[in-house]
């Protein structure tokens, strides 16, 4: 019987105000419970975390007040006072890499971090003084001083870039499956669905332009299609999206911006939606895009999202940022011969058989075990140019 551990979850969100890190840090700490390890999540308290405790049942919490750069008083010393074996971080930049580089160094046990994008070339780039200087005072050592580094197969090169001799293991998030999918239609138009965090990063601005050039040129898919675009404003951008839309021409009836979307308002949207579209300019691994698929919901996707077996299972199709190339595809694609409803089914599929929860979390325990016990390395485990 494999053996259980004390594992110290790390994370800057335990609230929807953490966008897609948020499912992604509950999913893996409830599924290390029901696999029988001990679990300790130490996360930033804020207000969204009073309403999304409830989530957290069963696995055991301490939150901080958040300052500055996220510093959280008392953490460190929680930490060091803790029997962990090993410690896992979520998410980079922020006082958290501190307190577990202090933790690391004090009791000389494993730290594995997931990066969850934030080493991809556009996330570094995006207020890119910022992080130089956080790389140069703690970050770097951070990185490059944990055991391991878990992310996607398409972040490697990033990984390796900023670290060049770390382990990395690959292994992809995962969703929840929902056990019953109840389609809901109003009976009018066909719902495109972007759903995300509403940021220049996501290609929202150019969507609305695309969308815009349908209707301009009279395309069947502007008639027949509703898009619309929910999710979290991320840094006051939503005003500024809706506002491209009123000037593009754009009506009621063209685009829909419900806001964010959670719980059973979430379940609602996904279950109206036809098809779900991500022209994102840079993804780590897009949790958006698994839950559509897990819908069984055909997906629209820029290469960029980082999960390339979408197209090769024939689950997604490749879009571009341009607006008037998006405009075209899209045009081809919603009121052509394009069997969407089977790419949907197909991606469901992809989902049970690659990204569910108890086989992600399975893997990660795998990893846990290497570098706890010494277990033998798991193949998802590649060394690189540091010693195995």
């Amino acid at each position: 019987m494999p053996s259980t551990l004390s594992i110290g979850i790390v994370t800057p969100t335990v609230s929807r105000a953490g966008g897609g890190i948020f499912p992604i840090v509950l999913a893996h700490a409830r599924e290390l419970v029901a696999q029988g390890h001990t679990v300790m999540v130490y996360g930033l308290d804020d207000d969204p975390a009073k309403l999304d405790r409830h989530e957290w049942d069963g696995v055991p919490m301490r939150l901080y007040e958040a300052g500055p750069a996220g510093h959280a008083p008392g953490l460190v010393t929680d930490l060091l006072a803790s029997d962990h074996d090993l410690l896992h971080q979520l998410g980079l930049w922020m006082y958290l890499s501190i307190a577990v580089s202090k933790w690391r160094a004090r009791t000389g046990r494993p730290v594995i971090i997931s990066t969850q994008g934030m080493l991809e070339p556009w996330a570094l780039s995006n207020s890119a003084w910022k992080k130089a200087l956080a790389g140069w005072l703690y970050e770097k050592r951070n990185v490059q001083g944990a055991s391991t580094i878990h992310c996607s197969q398409a972040e490697m090169a990033g990984v390796r870039a900023y670290a060049r001799h770390s382990t990395v293991a690959v292994i992809p998030n995962g969703t929840v499956l929902p056990d019953a999918i109840e389609r809901s239609s109003d009976g009018g138009k066909k719902n495109l669905l972007f759903f995300g965090r509403l940021h220049p990063k996501k290609g929202v601005a150019e969507l609305i332009e695309a969308w815009a050039i349908l209707k301009e040129r009279g395309e069947a898919a502007s008639s027949r299609w509703k898009l619309v675009v929910a999710g979290w404003d991320d840094g006051g951008h939503e005003a500024r999206y809706k506002a491209l839309a009123r000037a593009s021409g754009l009506e009621h009836d063209d685009i829909a911006f419900p806001g964010p979307q959670f719980g059973e308002d979430k379940t609602r949207l996904l279950s109206s939606a036809d098809a779900f579209i991500l022209p994102s300019y840079s993804e780590g691994f897009p949790m958006a895009v698994l839950e559509a698929w897990s819908y069984r919901l055909p997906v629209f996707m820029t290469r960029e999202c980082n999960i390339t077996d979408g197209f090769a299972a024939g689950a997604a199709i490749e879009i571009g940022n341009d607006p008037p190339e998006l405009a075209r595809t899209l045009a081809a694609h919603l009121c052509g011969d394009t069997d969407l409803p089977q790419i949907g089914l197909s991606g469901r599929r992809l989902v049970e058989k690659v990204y569910s929860w108890p086989s992600v979390v399975g893997e990660l325990a795998d990893v846990y075990r290497w570098l706890v016990e010494g277990s033998a390395r798991p193949a998802c485990v590649d060394v690189g140019g540091a010693p195995a």
